[in-house]
């Protein structure tokens, strides 16, 4: 990851078609639709997204935040490929999520039990996980409901 910028249709469709299998399944499994409409679908109703850039400017994530100040990310797996681009996810994700929070009084969502390395993740950007959720979404499996407050 060399930085975040912001998206276009471009990245979006490009992150849709390379998505990781575990978002795919995430996606379907609370929605109900096919992932990339779920990830299309929630592109549209946000007011902010932006596109996780690696050195060569390509698309290896989105990200973004809808008015009800559900934060969400996708990423394909040449985010997860290289040390590196790990060690950026955490430091850039962090100022990236410290930004919002200056105008954004919490953030919140809910992620599939089985998506490890986002749940990792999440802890890294000091997301509180409040309830795991046995049977959540349209598929009704466990997801972790969390949220970082001001």
């Amino acid at each position: 990851m060399g930085y975040l910028r912001k998206s276009n249709n471009k990245d979006l469709d490009y992150v849709i078609k390379n998505m990781r299998v575990i978002d795919k399944i995430e996606a379907f499994y609370q929605s109900g639709q096919s992932p990339e409409d779920a990830v299309a679908y929630s592109y549209l109703c946000s007011n902010i997204t932006m596109t996780v850039a690696g050195d060569n400017d390509q698309p290896m994530g989105l990200c973004g935040v809808a008015d009800n100040k559900c934060i969400w990310f996708v990423a394909t797996d040449e985010l997860y490929a290289t040390k590196k681009y790990r060690i950026q996810l955490i430091r850039k994700g962090k100022e990236w999520v410290d930004s919002l929070l200056k105008t954004h009084d919490y953030l919140y969502n809910y992620v599939y039990k089985e998506n490890t390395n986002a749940i990792k993740w999440l802890r890294s950007m000091n997301f509180n996980f409040i309830n795991l959720h046995k049977e959540f979404g349209y598929q009704k499996q466990p997801f972790y409901e969390f949220m970082r407050i001001v």
